[in-house]
């Protein structure tokens, strides 16, 4: 047997995804049609919001383009400062959808580096820049963060340099960041305390989940993990969780028709060893007692429809449970 292509395992999600939607979509409970959550709606709650508000950015499992879902990103919004949750493909689109000012960014926070959590944080910082925002906002993640800006920045030395003499502004220079290794505290401003707890995610090490304490509602991030008691620990008391999910079941589908048995192992191995399925996600967030989970990093991020998502964590979680969606605030 042929020893599998390194590029396929990379893209097996994007594989997977591409075809198996309509297979799937006959095998599932007919999706049903959540109200779209346009720019001009996310902007209006917004708005209105009279506390902090969660804005999910991008709610899409895995490194796939051109979906319905977005790449993981969310924002958290209070007292006119943003503090953004990984940095998936789109983030720098999908923030400018909601209205907030770029200027209005804090701290950005990468709980892994996996390329839907963290492709575009260079992009980021620069388009921010590129706006006349001169003072960068504070990075908080995995090592080696400090040395991928580093090397974002020199890479793009000449387009800085280029956009800087052409406005006359002060070149970008990210220099406020910092790299968490462990559980405990992260940062702590006017507005909120954060806090991390190492998650498994392997091979990747660290992978954070972070919990924002704000003055109104405490929220909390598992980022991409399988089932810990880590996160049931960090969530303890929680107004939202929100926790990665996948569905083992129509993955398992979707693997087998999309890739040969070796590469299907390969892939369910991965599946399995770092991602959570659904029915343990409503266990860890009724141990922690939250009062709301939100569901998000959807894997697969097509044919499931809401009703099986909710239905799959409320076999143990007595709360309210949102699925996610894209420019979605809570």
């Amino acid at each position: 047997m042929s020893k599998p292509s390194p590029v396929s395992r990379r893209n097996f999600i994007s594989a997977a995804l591409a075809g198996s939607a309509a297979t799937l979509a006959g095998a599932a409970v007919p999706e049903s049609s959540p109200v779209e959550w346009t720019p001009e709606r996310t902007q209006a709650a917004l708005r209105s919001a009279t506390g902090t508000s969660l804005v999910l950015l991008g709610t899409g499992g895995g490194p796939v383009e051109g979906r319905p879902r977005r790449m993981t990103s969310h924002v958290l919004v209070s007292n006119g400062a943003a503090y953004i949750v990984d940095c998936g493909l789109g983030v720098t689109t999908q923030f400018a959808r909601t209205g907030i000012p770029f200027s209005a960014v804090r701290s950005i926070f990468i709980t892994h580096h996996h390329p839907d959590h963290n492709v575009e944080y260079g992009p980021f910082l620069l388009l921010r820049w590129a706006k006349e925002i001169t003072q960068a906002p504070s990075a908080y993640g995995p090592p080696p963060l400090v040395q991928m800006t580093r090397d974002y920045l020199r890479s793009m030395d000449a387009t800085i340099r280029f956009w800087s003499e052409d406005f006359q502004y002060p070149p970008l220079k990210v220099d406020d960041v910092h790299e968490i290794t462990g559980s405990g505290h992260v940062m702590k401003d006017e507005n909120v305390r954060v806090t991390s707890a190492l998650v498994q995610h392997p091979p990747v090490h660290p992978a954070l989940g972070y919990r924002f304490d704000f003055a109104d509602r405490s929220i909390a991030f598992s980022g991409d993990t399988v089932p810990v008691d880590a996160m049931v620990r960090l969530a303890h008391g929680a107004d939202v969780l929100v926790h990665e999910a996948i569905d083992m079941a129509v993955m398992d589908r979707m693997e087998r028709l999309n890739n040969d048995p070796a590469q299907y192992k390969i892939n369910m191995h991965h599946m399995r060893a770092d991602h959570a399925p659904i029915e343990d996600v409503g266990r860890i967030a009724q141990e922690a007692g939250v009062k709301t989970l939100v569901l998000s990093h959807l894997s697969p991020s097509i044919g499931v429809p809401d009703e099986a998502w909710r239905a799959g964590a409320a076999k143990h979680f007595k709360g309210k449970i949102i699925v996610g969606h894209d420019l979605m605030v809570i």
